[in-house]
């Protein structure tokens, strides 16, 4: 056996333990969500029997029942921490780790940078499939199924559902609240073929081989574990399965004019990603990730999201208003170091006269590919 067959087979049998253990995780993550729902339906029970009954009424034995069920709750939930080996729950607020800026952990244990207030949440309902998946919609065919994992508010979902109907859509995010916004979205557009769901990008609740396509927009950039994420699209794609992916790439990002202030906003801007366990180029750099992960027939693609009319300078102006300049977003900047004192007035000043400038122009500049999985 020469060296390079060696290495094969190594490498083919770290696969299957690999996908082993992947298997027993869903599975796992399957049991601890039957017991969590069942949990969940006995406290529904009783407060359903009990909402009716006045304060006064409420006899020594109903309080006892309350007591012995939150007990078994706790119970349960302790069981299932134990079962995966986590402390998280027990801890209290003074407990909580920091994050970097507004917002919880992604899917790798980072901070989600952009947090999910109502500013950012504006930003994503303008996004659409036409405007930010324009290169992966004429591979789209009827009939396909199609992942859009970090589907946030679905405004690019639907038009994917759109695309490929009477075929599926499944949009996964981990933040519930996003997940409920796309599916009043899909519900109030007819898109019957949507369906959405609260899940970890890292461990898609799908079988293997699942889906024709898989979609996401801004997604990696946040994420510390990429390779996670792309290992877990590459196994729920079919062979020869289409990924598509559109990732911001900061440092080309740009406002004009600048007033000798704003250009080094993007800059924070970055710094704050990575701090965030982030990756501020990942437009420029996916393409080449995609190739080094192994996916194959990777095109890569390059456009700017501009904002260029009056109606635009100030929608763009009351975004980084209410975002940036957030108590929560300031806060992690001045935690990190990333500006010196004073600096962010300044660019409230300049981003002012930016607003008012007939000429201004701001562009996030956007990089992405479409590759195959390996047949």
């Amino acid at each position: 056996m020469d060296w390079h067959e060696y290495i094969d087979k190594i490498k083919a049998r770290l696969e299957r333990e690999r996908d082993e253990l992947r298997k027993r995780a869903r599975r796992a993550k399957a049991e601890a969500g039957d017991e969590l729902d069942k949990m969940e339906e006995k406290w529904k029970a009783f407060v359903s029997r009990v909402s009716d009954v006045e304060l006064a009424d409420v006899t020594e034995e109903v309080r006892e029942t309350a007591e012995k069920l939150a007990a078994e709750l706790r119970e349960g939930y302790s069981r299932l921490r134990e079962a995966f080996g986590e402390t998280a729950g027990k801890r209290g607020a003074e407990d909580e780790p920091e994050d970097a800026a507004s917002g919880g952990d992604d899917a790798d244990g980072g901070a989600y940078t952009m947090g999910y207030g109502e500013e950012f949440r504006r930003v994503l309902e303008r996004r659409s499939a036409q405007s930010h998946a324009a290169d992966l919609l004429p591979l789209l065919r009827r009939d396909m199924r199609v992942l859009d994992f970090g589907c946030g508010t679905g405004s690019i979902s639907v038009g994917l559902a759109q695309a490929v109907a009477p075929g599926e859509l499944h949009g996964i995010d981990m933040e519930e609240s996003q997940i409920g916004i796309a599916a009043a979205a899909a519900k109030a557009g007819g898109h019957d073929n949507a369906f959405f769901q609260q899940g970890d990008a890292a461990a898609l609740p799908f079988e293997d081989g699942w889906f024709d396509v898989a979609h996401c927009n801004a997604v990696l950039m946040h994420v510390p574990g990429t390779q996670a994420v792309l290992a877990e699209v590459k196994r729920v794609l079919k062979p020869g399965g289409l990924v598509s992916v559109r990732e911001l790439n900061t440092p080309s990002s740009f406002i004009e004019p600048e007033f000798g202030q704003l250009d080094a906003a993007w800059t924070t801007f970055s710094g704050l990603l990575a701090a965030n366990g982030g990756h501020p180029r990942m437009g420029r750099e996916i393409a080449g990730v995609l190739r080094e992960d192994g996916w194959t027939n990777v095109r890569a693609n390059a456009s700017f999201e501009l904002f260029r009319s009056a109606d635009d300078r100030a929608f763009f102006h009351r975004f980084v208003s209410e975002w940036f300049f957030s108590k929560e977003t300031v806060e992690a900047v001045a935690k990190h170091g990333l500006v010196p004192p004073g600096q962010l007035d300044a660019w409230r000043g300049a981003l002012d006269r930016w607003r008012d400038h007939p000429g201004g122009l701001a562009g996030f500049a956007w990089g992405g590919a479409v590759a195959s999985k390996p047949g």
